[in-house]
């Protein structure tokens, strides 16, 4: 990470030096990331079905099942309040001069607008979450990593209809996750050897795309704001560490450090499932059958850091562009922004299409909407990597303390 981060400024200052990068070190970044990418799906859909089956009765499914989403919906609600509290308090927008932020945000305006105009086409009703919760086909919603929720959908759907018949019919199927699993797992351990270049690749990239420093000075209290709600959040994961189990804080933070490491570069909760399910199991000592579990649900539901950056981000475009917020609004961003932040995708950027939703449920100008999101898309690559740390912790966190609730936590 550090190299690449110096032979990025360095080649920064050179006149071909950013194109080298484009075409010669960049590919090896989106290589690994599609890898990544590549083995999600598979590890969700056979992790899933084999934690599940591996619990032989629903009724212990239903105890992990709740008390993770229980948890899931604590910390994302808890999140949700910490970053209204911090945004309110600090006001990171009151003082910024709208002119040039317009200034600085006019590059991204184009992706703002094309992101607005996917989101306002979709009509949506009261029930559609549910609606969408249940795919058409498998196949094409397993095609897409954006539609994750469906295909777990269809995996425990699957998985408890298979614990339903006889066991001696279950046992071939069984078998056979258990050898896909650990065909998977070393496909894991194969594209880990490739991590060190790979992250050098993406650091350095980072480096090239995002010099520019007015940039982030024009947007530096939103983003200090945001920074400092995350790392709020990680504190209270490790306070709660301490005070809800028996784990030394230290050994969770070094346990969870290399999945934190590849989050951090690939800005992918998804892409980074794989590393966040072997250190949870193999460093935090978590029985399987709760990691396999907590972990690939969590990728998709639980997203503490995005419900952050959604309520404050709301609440500082409006501090922007003069739009004052009541009581009610307030109390509207911690329910749109908690039920946004379920089944957002587990990839780079994924909570600004969110952050629309949470904008337009407050009533926000819709004259103002494609200039707020471009705001928010200046400063959003950086943040989204320390964003995607925080939400894979959660998910540690979470599978730690459903682990110890469960009397299966090894001392």
């Amino acid at each position: 990470m550090i190299l690449g981060v110096v032979f990025g400024l360095i080649i920064n200052g050179i006149g071909t030096g950013s194109q080298f990068t484009r075409d010669w070190i960049s590919p090896f970044g989106e290589i690994f990331i599609n890898l990544l990418k590549l083995i999600a799906v598979p590890i969700v859909i056979i992790s899933l079905a084999k934690g599940i089956t591996d619990l032989k009765s629903l009724s212990t499914l239903t105890r992990i099942g709740g008390r993770s989403i229980l948890l899931f919906a604590i910390t994302t609600i808890a999140a949700v309040l910490i970053g209204l509290a911090l945004v309110n308090i600090l006001r990171p927008g009151g003082d910024v001069e709208i002119g040039k932020l317009e200034e600085l945000s006019g590059k991204y305006e184009g992706i703002a607008v094309e992101r607005i105009d996917i989101k306002q086409n979709a009509d949506n009703g009261p029930l559609d979450f549910f609606v969408n919760l249940v795919p058409e086909n498998f196949v094409d919603a397993a095609s897409n990593n954006s539609d994750m929720l469906q295909v777990i959908f269809f995996t425990v759907f699957f998985s408890i209809c298979l614990l339903l018949i006889a066991p001696d019919r279950q046992q071939p199927l069984i078998d056979l996750f258990d050898i896909i699993n650990e065909v998977l797992l070393k496909m894991v351990d194969v594209i880990m050897w490739f991590a060190p270049y790979a992250v050098f690749a993406l650091m350095a990239s980072l480096v090239i795309e995002t010099s520019d420093p007015a940039l982030f000075y024009a947007l530096m209290n939103y983003a200090l704001i945001l920074v400092g709600g995350m790392i709020l959040i990680l504190i209270l994961y490790v306070a709660g560490i301490a005070v809800f189990t028996k784990m030394k804080p230290l050994h969770f933070v070094r346990g969870i450090l290399p999945a934190q490491l590849v989050a951090l570069t690939t800005s992918s909760s998804m892409a980074t499932l794989p590393v966040t399910m072997e250190c949870v199991e193999d460093n935090l000592k978590v029985e399987k059958e709760v990691s396999s579990f907590v972990c690939p649900v969590g990728a998709t539901l639980n997203m503490d850091s995005t419900s952050l950056m959604q309520a404050i981000a709301a609440v500082f475009v409006c501090q922007v562009v003069g739009y004052e917020l009541t009581l009610t609004h307030q109390l509207t961003i911690v329910l749109t922004a908690s039920l946004a932040s379920i089944g957002a995708a587990g990839a780079p950027s994924a909570g600004i299409v969110m952050l629309i939703m949470v904008l337009e449920s407050i009533g926000f100008p819709s004259e103002h909407l494609p200039f707020a999101i471009a705001m928010i898309l200046a400063v959003d690559r950086p943040l989204d990597m320390g964003r995607t740390v925080v939400n894979i912790t959660g998910d540690s966190f979470v599978s730690v303390l459903v682990n110890q609730s469960l009397d299966k936590h090894e001392t």
